[in-house]
């Protein structure tokens, strides 16, 4: 139940403690004078029940706590440490001297709310419509757009430690849910192999191929083992997505050859849309140039010119165009009053349709031409005009 909270006055409040130690010009204070004032409680409260449970921690000061966390490049451990002893964190955030206001945990159980309640730009709209009312950003200003890519925080696993962790993400669940039937799994399967420990660890035959030939030939033979008896029984939703996921990869990295022996697939065999990883599914394998390439995501940023403020921010898989997104991101900003007059973006944003609809919009694309086209196959090159 979501209520707001009552601040009852305390020697130990560092609003008062603390207003002659925090300089006029500190960027604390700053937050707390022009940040703190543009939420409210009642913003998050189609995120909670109206009418039953404990109150929660105030999402006002938790949405406030993510903006620091950013601006320290903290992880949610040390952010929660940096909550309990730093003054101008505390002062920041209205927070008492003696005052531990949560656990790390609270900080991604908020996101993950943010998310499912489709709330995970309302903080930066806010702050972004506060940056027009100013004037900081002019409603048809022009902008810019680039794309830079994010390295998702997993390893990159060999086929053979692929399927075992996706092997280790259905065995989990199924412990606690089906416990008759784990037990006939493990009955029929090397349980050791999928520990924590075993599934996370380099793996032993990854420079010898007949090692490595064998080892895949196990461990599928476990997946297919476990796929099998889980096949027809009734589980939630959280393991038949799991379950899914261990036939995808083995579809997508295993073959058998025509003598009816598992081969991995060559490379040039496998789906481009590949899942790299059961522990992040949307990280893709992606490439910046022809050199640079990673594993992760792209983020799209749109920007103003003049004074550099973000206008809006959109990620997507890495394998994905840096243009796909462009046309969605600026008809968003309608919604903020914001109709830039140009969006200026490099050779990956001057699609002919991306024009287009954003001169359907009232923006016009400047970004160089290109020679060939991925959707279009071809286009009028510069060279036939005068």
């Amino acid at each position: 139940m979501l209520k707001s909270p009552q601040s009852q006055g305390s020697f130990f409040d560092t609003t008062y403690i603390c207003e002659e130690l925090i300089s006029p010009d500190s960027y604390y204070r700053k937050f707390k004078e022009i940040v703190w004032p543009l939420m409210d409680e009642l913003d998050f409260e189609t995120m909670y029940c109206q009418d039953n449970g404990r109150p929660p921690i105030s999402p006002k000061l938790l949405a406030m706590v993510l903006l620091l966390q950013f601006h320290k490049t903290l992880s949610d451990r040390e952010m929660e440490r940096s909550c309990m002893y730093d003054i101008e964190v505390k002062y920041a955030l209205g927070l008492k001297l003696n005052e531990r206001p949560f656990d790390h945990s609270s900080l991604g159980d908020f996101r993950q709310r943010l998310l499912d309640h489709g709330q995970s730009k309302m903080i930066f709209e806010k702050i972004l419509n506060r940056l027009i009312e100013l004037g900081l950003i002019k409603r048809d200003e022009i902008q810019r757009i680039d794309a830079t890519h994010m390295i998702a925080d997993i390893a990159i696993p060999t086929v053979v430690a692929l399927i075992k962790k996706g092997v280790r993400e259905v065995l989990k669940p199924l412990k606690g849910q089906k416990p008759k039937v784990y037990e006939q799994v493990i009955g029929k399967i090397d349980s050791e192999e999928y520990t924590r420990e075993k599934v996370n660890q380099a793996d032993e035959g990854r420079l010898d191929v007949e090692k490595r030939k064998k080892k895949l030939v196990k461990v599928v033979t476990d997946a297919r083992n476990l796929l099998k008896e889980v096949e027809t029984i009734e589980v939630s939703r959280e393991l038949r997505k799991r379950i899914k996921m261990l036939k995808r990869i083995l579809q997508e990295n295993v073959k058998e050859s025509d003598e009816g022996k598992i081969e991995e697939r060559g490379y040039k065999e496998k789906p481009k849309d590949i899942l790299v990883s059961p522990i992040d599914e949307d990280a893709r394998y992606g490439c910046k140039s022809d050199t640079k390439r990673f594993m992760g995501y792209k983020a799209n940023v749109t920007e103003s010119v003049e004074k550099r403020f973000i206008t809006n921010i959109q990620v997507i898989r890495g394998n994905r165009p840096d243009g796909e997104p462009m046309v969605g991101m600026v008809i968003e900003q309608k919604l903020t009053g914001l109709v830039p007059q140009k969006l200026i973006g490099d050779a990956a944003y001057a699609d002919g349709m991306n024009r287009k609809l954003l001169k359907d919009n009232a923006t016009m694309v400047v970004a160089p031409l290109r020679e060939t086209n991925a959707s279009a196959k071809k286009v009028y090159p510069k060279s036939m005009f005068h």
